[in-house]
């Protein structure tokens, strides 16, 4: 086995980026504009019903107030016909309307305004009153026209669900030109909850406050607090499929450890110190919000994951023996019963917390939510802090995507495998929607050849109980004029799982203590279960985590790398046809292979490219391929396999779906060509020629095109992106140079998304984005043979670096 390799070509250049026109010069916003037509008298009618229901509703919503409160802010709720622009119209509608945004939904084709100036909205009121009575319509504005319906924010509206749960979110307005109101608000709002004695949790950063099980109070806080827009409710606790405990006698193992591991910091039940796992159990307490020790496993949850995070698949099949950690643990206790108090800013404060007293870079989180997501529902207030917090840390957290208890218990036939996940109530919880950590599914195996027995299909499918993405590109918005999906609308590369991992599965008749995947139990005489649960599926991944950070400490400097390490050994082993169609929101990007994830070997090279970049530029290097590849036997087959993924993190903008990713990234494998190219037309113009910039892909690739395709405006971002291409002789040849090698470019672009405001912009455009690109080339057999030259001879042609030689000139340097 050999080690994986830093890629350090010298960047060949930085330039402005420039995507190529399409579709004969029309621009982005011209292309992707659906037209939509406005009958007047079906458009009066409309407006008429929005007036009154606005008026009656701000009526009603004065008449309900009974706290006194120092300022008044009111907030309209308004329906557009298409995707509302952003980037172009909130200055317009601030300008003309006396409107600013507070937030966007259901894809920017919904938003709320608060009404900031009085004077200007009621001219705004007085051109629809006059639109509705009069049937001069040449003059009307259009900005206007596109609005399909509007009403005024009542209390019924700021609830996103008609059920109020446990955890309750009070989301607050922040405003630029309301400041010193909203400030009022806060403070009487904030009073108001200390007199009543409320427990809460106010986050200055996230803009809300969090209140637990007081369901009474909360509609009297929101008929007279005007600063609260959305209230979301969720149910916390273990989301475990748990039907039968089998139980197994005895132990029959023990822990040891080498003192220099990462520590793992578990987010569950307590991990008990009276199992194996004590001499591994970092010694402090203070990691608990419960009332009761993080050494204490009430629930019997967190030691099973504890003990599959520290020791991976080491207890499979056969536990007897002793076994070598690959981690140390941090019990960090949130919960000691299945459902309860969970404030979400408690968990981020022991995150934190564990990350500045031990360093804890790796975490697992399989406590969340117990509601599943809406088809396109926003992301979470947990969500949205986790990736602020793992963007402002550098720590992975690995997520369980959270089980299905609809189907159990089950009454009558179970629902047709796969076709279950096309109902809603399949959807993940959340936190698992969070795009800068990993989400884990579960596999259905259980490393004992469960295949025939369990329910699930053959093949690499997922347990039946694991859920899925609650992204539905089937909403009208991303389809075309004709009512088919819109290619330029959705995004492919954005789906969850990230990843799936052993979590076994039930039989036919839900008992799953034979196809069960075995785990180490906290009960007193029972020392073994078995269970299945995607709670068991992310401390694998948290392990393999652990495993890249063992042999390479140095990725720890970048936690992107080890993500996008582990993505991109992940494949689909053995592909089930049921799966075809939704297998990425399913399955993600398949199972990782341990072995892939940490060696290189002479036929099979990683490369890891550690770097950052500016938006709005693209920067390209040079990568040499060895030339006795051209001369090898194959003549028309593929030679060589090249699998590439790139992560970054980001700091969310949570104003709308379209912008919770504001950062555009894409890679590209082109061929030897120069960064940019120019030459003079018959008009003395400069146009782009035979350069990597502004130019037509079907020009510049080698295979693949760019890894995001990002043209028009209303699209959102994905911060993960994997591709795989085959290439033969006829793609490399082509790519010569003067010594017999091949020579192609790698080229990397940076953009902000185009629905950013320039507020958004401004805050980001001058500050560079860290990113990993992790590639893979693998020379692929013939006749079951390799020449056992590639990783030799991409190390002479190349400058490529050891990562484990890299962390001992390291240690030289600050020894010295």
């Amino acid at each position: 086995m050999k080690n994986h390799l830093y890629f350090k070509n010298p960047q060949e250049g930085v330039t402005t980026f420039k995507q190529k026109s399409r579709y004969g010069g029309n621009s982005e916003e011209s292309e992707e504009n659906k037209d939509f037509e406005v009958n007047y008298d079906y458009k009066k009618s409309d407006f008429a019903r929005s007036l009154n229901s606005f008026r009656t509703n701000l009526k009603k919503r004065k008449e309900r107030k009974s706290i006194e409160v120092p300022n008044e802010i009111n907030l309209i709720w308004i329906k557009f016909h298409n995707v509302f622009d952003s980037s172009k119209f909130e200055q317009e509608y601030y300008r003309d309307f006396g409107l600013e945004i507070v937030t966007y939904s259901n894809w920017n084709t919904e938003a709320i305004f608060a009404i900031v100036n009085v004077n200007l909205f009621r001219k705004f009121i007085s051109k629809l009153d006059s639109f509705v009575n009069n049937d001069n319509q040449g003059l009307f504005n259009p900005n206007i026209i596109f609005i399909q319906e509007f009403d005024f924010l009542s209390t019924e509206r700021r609830f996103s669900s008609n059920s109020i749960h446990e955890n309750i979110f009070l989301n607050l307005t922040n405003l630029n030109n309301l400041l010193n109101e909203s400030e009022n608000i806060l403070q009487s709002l904030l009073s108001y909850l200390d007199q009543k004695n409320i427990e809460y949790n106010y986050s200055e950063n996230g803009n809300y406050i969090e209140i637990f099980n007081n369901k009474k109070i909360i509609k009297e806080i929101v008929d007279n607090f005007d600063i609260i827009h959305i209230v979301n409710s969720y149910a916390s606790g273990i989301v475990e499929p748990n039907l039968y405990n089998q139980p197994q006698k005895g132990f029959g193992f023990d822990v040891i450890s080498s003192e220099e591991l990462p520590i793992i910091g578990i987010i569950d039940t307590g991990v008990e110190n009276t199992t194996p796992l004590a001499p591994i159990l970092i010694k402090d307490d203070s990691f608990n919000i419960t009332d009761t020790t993080p050494f204490i496993d009430e629930i019997d949850h967190g030691t099973a994951v504890a003990a599959i995070a520290a020791l991976g698949n080491k207890l499979y099949p056969d536990h007897l023996g002793t076994h070598i950690a690959d981690a140390f643990l941090l019990s960090i206790k949130v919960m000691n019963e299945n459902q309860g108090s969970l404030f979400k800013d408690n968990v981020i404060d022991l995150i934190r917390k564990a990350n500045n007293k031990y360093g804890v870079q790796i975490f697992t989180l399989t406590l969340g939510y117990k509601n599943y997501k809406k088809y396109h529902e926003k992301v979470s207030e947990y969500s949205i802090a986790l990736d602020k917090l793992s963007h402002e840390l550098n720590i992975l957290i690995f997520i369980s995507i959270g089980n299905n208890r609809d189907l159990l218990p089950i009454v009558g036939p179970i629902i047709n495998f796969p076709e279950l996940y096309n109902l809603e109530n399949s959807n993940l919880c959340s936190p698992a929607e969070s795009m800068n950590n990993i989400t884990v599914g579960a596999y259905s195996d259980n490393f004992e050849n469960n295949s025939i027995k369990r329910i699930s299909h053959i093949g690499t499918t997922p347990a039946i109980y694991s859920r899925t993405f609650h992204y539905n590109w089937n909403l009208d918005i991303f389809k075309d004029k004709n009512g088919k999906i819109n290619p330029f609308r959705i995004n492919n590369l954005l789906f969850k799982p990230d990843i799936i991992c052993h979590g076994g599965d039930f039989d036919t008749v839900l008992d799953p203590s034979t196809t069960g995947i075995k785990i180490l139990s906290a009960q007193k005489g029972i020392f073994f279960n078995k269970d299945a649960g995607t709670s068991y599926s992310a401390p694998f991944a948290a392990n393999l985590c652990a495993r890249i950070i063992n042999k390479y400490p140095a990725l720890k400097n970048n936690m992107q790398i080890v993500k996008s390490l582990i993505i991109n050994s992940s494949s689909i082993t053995e592909p089930n046809e049921n799966f075809n169609k939704i297998s990425n929101h399913t399955i993600g990007n398949g199972i990782p292979n341990e072995n892939i994830t940490l060696n290189s070997n002479d036929d099979y090279l990683t490369l890891i490219l550690d770097d950052d970049i500016y938006p709005e530029s693209l920067k390209c290097y040079s990568l040499k391929l060895p030339g006795y590849l051209i001369h090898l036997e194959q003549t028309t087959q593929n030679i060589i396999n090249i699998s590439s993924t790139l992560c970054f993190s980001f700091e969310p903008n949570s104003k709308s779906e379209f912008t919770y990713c504001p950062i555009h990234m894409a890679f590209l494998l082109t061929d030897n060509l120069e960064l940019e190219d120019y030459e003079y037309d018959r008009n003395g113009k400069m146009i782009a020629s035979n350069g990597i910039n502004n130019n037509k892909i079907s020009n510049i690739k080698l295979k693949n095109s760019w890894s995001q395709d990002y043209y028009f405006k209303s699209k959102p971002l994905s911060n993960v992106q994997k591709t795989t291409q085959k290439l033969t002789k006829k793609n490399l040849i082509k790519n010569l140079d003067s010594d017999g090698n091949i020579q192609v470019k790698l080229a990397i672009n940076c953009k902000l998304h185009k629905l950013l405001n320039d507020i958004d912009k401004n805050k980001l455009k001058n500050t560079p984005v860290r990113y990993s690109l992790v590639m893979s080339i693998e020379e692929l057999p013939y006749k079951n043979k390799t020449s056992g030259k590639l990783y030799s001879e991409l190390s002479l042609l190349n400058n490529l670096e050891s990562i484990i030689k890299s962390e001992i000139d390291n240690e030289l340097e600050a020894e010295n």
